[in-house]
């Protein structure tokens, strides 16, 4: 079965995940079998935050190609076959019928990758030959109420056809391991142009229009023009043939692939990661305005590291969501572009975020022990002022804005560690900013603040319930006392 050598237009078949995996054992050192050892702390907290309303931080003449767009990977892979199911898995199951998209906008996700299979006339979603238990009417629905609801947001779809058979298009109507085809499997490109044509029908000005005319695509639009909308930025057929007429020019003509990472087969944490980080640059230097894809994700299952693992790291490496997210929390990458994760957690999709002009996140950081805050004792604003835990109120003392050198500022000064102490149990305060790395913390998928100059965990000692029991430093343990999940 023939494959494109680049670009995002096609997903692996059962066939090339076999070989791109036999590869992957030979080029890469210890590649996993199993879930990642992060993957409770790493994954499970997508919803730690909400981020509904964040374009509306965004001036409405920023175009489309200058913002960062926190994205998901097969956006409703949540169920995997019955031998290999880390396989096929690569987001969160937050419910079927694509409920699961629903709480992925909740949390900020802004572009989504949409997979489908034609069945009896009409797109359900798939993922290779797995039926993912919802179709394209729950797709849009869920995402029409999200931008009814939403009005200053807009969603970047890319939506492929997962499914084939045909000859025309390259198909061979294989019954291999993983393979799917259509139903019928005569489906040709004007009947899947034809079948997605009802659905504009059915959903009357939910797509940006100039993406959807069927005879011209679009210019990048501004985050005005496209509120409100799903901005289709490509739709293409089952071995990555681009459907004429659909999407944005930047993105299905030309030399389009110049702007895309998508590296699927590398599962070397590290290789991929240098793709992901020259391509990051590459959108950073790029003053053509155009819009930057980069994929997190690479599966080289069932012999080499499945999606889970890729995004959270096997073998003791680190893996790409935490990469980025380090990468990010040390100010680099102004511009992102689409970011497209598998099990990205609330962090790292608050980091890409950030990264839009206007926005800054603010707001109250809650512990991992139920209904306590961070806290500013009295909301002081002098040197030595105790950081302390306390019911969480909404007060000034309470709302804190990670900023992006690390630091937490709240009345015009920083976290501190005292005396630039090491060591555990230090006592944390409040002092002027003075750019030390007692005062630098990164945030990592699991809700751990870590100190930059001790390497030790904000921590609530003892898991205390008591209010303004002042807070320390401490070795990092994975417990609900050092769970900070920053606004």
């Amino acid at each position: 079965m023939p494959f494109p050598s680049s670009g995002p237009r096609r997903r692996l078949r059962a066939a090339a995940v076999l070989a791109a995996a036999l590869a992957a054992v030979l080029a890469s050192p210890g590649a996993a079998h199993a879930q990642p050892s992060t993957w409770s702390s790493a994954f499970n907290n997508l919803t730690a935050q909400t981020r509904t309303d964040w374009m509306g931080q965004v001036p409405a003449a920023t175009s489309l190609g200058a913002m960062s767009l926190p994205g998901t990977h097969d956006t409703l892979a949540i169920h995997g076959g019955s031998l290999l199911p880390a396989s096929y898995e690569t987001q969160e199951n937050q419910g079927d019928s694509a409920a699961t998209l629903t709480t992925q906008l909740s949390a900020g996700i802004r572009a989504i990758d949409i997979r489908v299979r034609v069945s009896s006339g009409a797109f359900v979603i798939h993922h290779t030959n797995i039926y993912q238990n919802a179709n394209f009417d729950d797709v849009l629905t869920k995402a029409q109420s999200f931008l009814t609801a939403h009005p200053t947001e807009t969603i970047a779809m890319d939506l492929h056809s997962e499914c084939d058979a045909n000859s025309s298009e390259g198909g061979s109507g294989s019954s291999s391991i993983g393979h799917c085809a259509d139903d019928p499997a005569t489906i040709t490109q004007a009947d899947r142009i034809a079948i997605f044509k009802t659905y504009l029908a059915k959903y009357p000005g939910l797509f940006y229009a100039p993406t959807v005319t069927g005879t011209t695509t679009a210019a990048m639009p501004t985050l005005g023009q496209a509120r409100g909308h799903i901005v289709l930025t490509d739709f293409t057929g089952p071995f990555g043939g681009i459907y004429t007429g659909y999407g944005l020019t930047q993105m299905t003509t030309g030399n389009w692939s110049q702007y895309v990472e998508n590296d699927y087969s590398q599962c070397n944490l590290a290789t991929k990661w240098s793709e992901i980080q020259t391509n990051l640059v590459n959108a950073n230097n790029d003053t053509s305005g155009a819009l930057y894809t980069s994929y997190l994700s690479a599966n080289c299952s069932p012999f080499g590291a499945n999606p889970g693992d890729m995004a959270g790291g096997y073998s003791g490496g680190t893996g790409e969501n935490q990469r980025l997210l380090d990468y990010l929390n040390a100010g680099n990458a102004p511009r992102t572009g689409i970011v497209k994760m598998d099990f990205p957690g609330y962090a790292v999709v608050t980091a890409v975020i950030n990264r839009n002009p206007g926005v800054t996140f603010t707001g109250v950081i809650r512990s991992g022990i139920a209904g306590k805050c961070l806290d500013a004792y009295n909301n002081g604003n002098t040197n030595g002022t105790v950081v302390d835990l306390y019911t969480c109120n909404g007060s000034a003392a309470q709302i804190w804005t990670p900023e992006p050198d690390g630091t937490l500022r709240i009345n015009g000064l920083c976290l501190d560690v005292a005396g630039a102490a090491t060591a555990t149990g230090t006592k944390v305060q409040l002092w002027t900013c003075n750019g030390g790395a007692n005062q630098r913390w990164t945030a990592v998928e699991s809700g751990a603040l870590i100190g930059a100059q001790s390497g030790l965990c904000l921590d609530d000692p003892n898991s205390t319930t008591t209010d303004l029991t002042q807070l320390q430093i401490w070795t990092c343990n994975n417990t609900a006392a050092q769970v900070w999940p920053l606004p």
